[in-house]
């Protein structure tokens, strides 16, 4: 008889930018375990054993932190057969890495069926459970290749190596929510610069602020679509000019000046969200009317798009560059913003964004 299946409630109810960032996180920790398993596999070393106990660690207490108790189980298990090679007390063998590289899989597929459905199977987390169990109490040194080989026996059929160097997922044909999809190309755009990470996640979350503190003029639902979608035009501007360091000529200016024309396109072609798009096409317009593409001016341009101005700046200052040794602080930052008040920013909104970093800077650390 079936068990019933594990919904994870707490989870579930968090914010989607928390359960995205646990995800990225998780799937950095599998990948982690990935290459430590294929470093060892190759040349040993406990420099990589220490690097895979570390990600099976880091990967069961983000389980914790996030309410995945149910995950934590199967995972502290396989976490301790990991220990047991740390502290010598077995020999490590490419059959546990094959072994551990299951166990990971298996713990991502849980992972996204409870995202997509809303509940998963704990059949398979208990064999997980059951299986890492038994084994963590049958090895020793001499029996490590056979007994671990009857743990995989008993997870999976399947004959598991980690030889390719990208593992095989299967690709639905399906067409995502359009905040879901525009979610996941700014993600694309922030993963092009190490200098990006995460900037879309504060772009969205300064806007919604801003928006608020004027009295929600924008509907946010079409300033979230904007947030997300103003620079995914430029994952159409070649490397060498979205990575180039110092002055651009005219004709890179003008090709990375084409990302709010792409950008605001994209989201025409979506349907349903031409607010948004006039935000993206006017993200870059500046009050005094010096801005492109349109040289827009004042209340001309799109209030959104006045919002986006602001906040875009203020996050691009704030982000570590490659010719920046630090990141500038938020009053720097927005030291910066009130020197441009009326001619790049609207002044109205900047005294309103002052209120917003404010109350950041006035946040208890915790």
């Amino acid at each position: 008889m079936n068990s019933p299946a594990i919904s994870c409630p707490e989870f579930l109810a968090m914010e989607r930018s928390i359960i995205d960032d646990f995800v990225s996180c998780t799937r950095e920790s599998c990948d982690e375990t990935e290459t430590c398993i294929k470093a060892l596999n190759q040349h040993g070393g406990a420099e990589y054993v220490h690097r895979l106990f570390r990600a099976l660690h880091s990967l069961k207490g983000n389980c914790l932190m996030v309410g995945l108790t149910p995950f934590t189980e199967p995972l502290h298990r396989v976490e301790d057969i990991v220990a047991k090679i740390r502290a010598n007390q077995i020999p490590y063998h490419p059959v546990v890495g094959e072994f551990l590289l299951l166990a990971t899989d298996e713990f991502e597929d849980l992972l996204a069926e409870l995202i997509t459905t809303r509940q998963c199977s704990n059949d398979r987390r208990m064999l997980l459970c059951s299986v890492a169990e038994q084994l963590l109490a049958s090895l020793n040194p001499s029996n490590v290749e056979s007994e671990v080989r009857k743990a995989i026996n008993l997870l999976d059929k399947k004959d598991r190596t980690v030889t390719p160097e990208i593992k095989s997922k299967k690709v639905l044909l399906e067409v995502p929510p359009d905040l879901d999809l525009m979610r996941n190309l700014s993600n694309h755009i922030d993963n092009l610069s190490i200098y990006r990470k995460d900037r879309s996640d504060q772009v969205v979350q300064l806007t919604q602020q801003l928006n608020e503190a004027i009295g929600t003029p924008v509907d946010p639902l079409q300033l979230e679509a904007a947030s997300l979608m103003h620079d995914v035009g430029m994952s159409f501007i070649p490397h060498n000019i979205f990575n180039k360091e110092g002055s651009l000529s005219k004709e890179e200016l003008r090709k990375i000046q084409e990302h709010v024309v792409i950008g605001s396109q994209f989201l025409l072609r979506f349907g349903g969200w031409d607010e948004a798009a006039r935000m993206v096409l006017d993200h870059h317009e500046r009050f005094d009317g010096t801005g492109y593409p349109n040289g827009s001016k004042g209340n001309d341009i799109h209030i959104g798009g006045r919002m986006l101005s602001i906040v875009d700046t203020f996050c691009s200052i704030t982000t570590e560059r490659s010719d920046r040794t630090f990141k500038k602080s938020l009053l720097s930052a927005i030291s910066e913003i009130n020197a441009n008040s009326d001619s790049q920013f609207d002044p109205t909104l900047v005294h309103a964004f002052n209120e917003v970093v404010r109350k950041i800077m006035m946040r208890p650390s915790t």
